[in-house]
């Protein structure tokens, strides 16, 4: 993909380069800021998406030959698996575990699937790929499954908006970010997709449920099964400890909690 390079007005010399990527069935959307070579910025770009693609080959239920696949179908054991999807299955097993079986990868007919999970890991790790490779100030956007480091610019922390349910081109919340995630689990796209595993139905308590904290694969996790469970979340996010922040939108009246939703969260004009 092409890479978008500009200068970032009032900024001095920082400059934004922007890089789009279709995976997944879906684009992820890189914003590297900073003063930084264009150059240097684009092949460390190349290489965060190349990871991402190669999540995909990991993961991928539509993949034949992919290690989940392969689990899924009983020809290899989960000591046989890569590292790195070992390491994504011990997580959603935590996960699994917190939410009192709300989010369970094990409970999707045809086998176990931790795509409620890896999205949002994935944009974590590209966005600490990054970082890793000296660019301080990054936001990965994989469809909705947030991660960002650093700031947006000099002395400003990142504004990420969250989507009102029932009109997807509004926004009815700015949220400010540094070095964390947020996701958001709704209906507003895919219809009533979300299984609840507890039960198979597909009833949900909540419109929306978005959730910021430090890390991303827990996040993305946390907003679907905070989606179905409701209230009965509050119970989790006690277990977490005051750096996670939820808000919840149902039948047009939003409720939150955290240190993330303590300023006045106004959406910009």
């Amino acid at each position: 993909m092409t890479d978008t390079v500009i200068q970032l007005a009032g900024s001095g010399s920082w400059r934004r380069t922007t890089r789009v990527e279709h995976v997944w069935g879906t684009v992820v959307t890189f914003d590297v800021r900073g003063d930084h070579a264009d150059a240097d910025a684009g092949t460390a770009l190349s290489t965060a998406a190349e990871f991402l693609h190669q999540v995909d080959r990991w993961f991928s239920t539509y993949r034949a030959e992919s290690p989940i696949t392969l689990h899924r179908n009983g020809i290899t054991s989960e000591a046989q698996l890569p590292l790195e999807v070992q390491h994504v299955l011990a997580a959603c097993g935590n996960a699994r575990r917190l939410t009192r079986g709300y989010f369970d990868p094990w409970k999707v007919p045809g086998g176990v699937d931790p795509s409620g999970y890896v999205k949002g890991w994935a944009a974590g790790v590209a966005a600490d790929q990054l970082v890793a490779q000296g660019f301080s100030n990054v936001l990965v956007n994989a469809s909705g499954d947030i991660a960002v480091r650093g700031e947006q610019s000099p002395g400003e922390r990142w504004q990420v908006g969250v989507i009102n349910p029932y009109d997807t081109q509004q926004i009815i919340r700015i949220v400010e970010l540094g070095d964390e995630a947020m996701a958001t689990s709704g209906l507003y796209e895919r219809g009533h997709h979300i299984v609840n595993p507890r039960d198979l139905s597909r009833d949900t308590y909540y419109d929306s449920a978005t959730i910021v904290g430090p890390d991303a694969g827990l996040a993305d996790a946390l907003a679907t099964a905070t989606l179905i469970a409701g209230p009965a979340c509050v119970e989790w996010f006690g277990e977490l400890g005051p750096q996670w922040s939820a808000y919840f939108v149902k039948d047009g009246q939003a409720d939150f909690f955290g240190p993330a939703f303590d300023n006045t969260g106004a959406p910009s004009d």
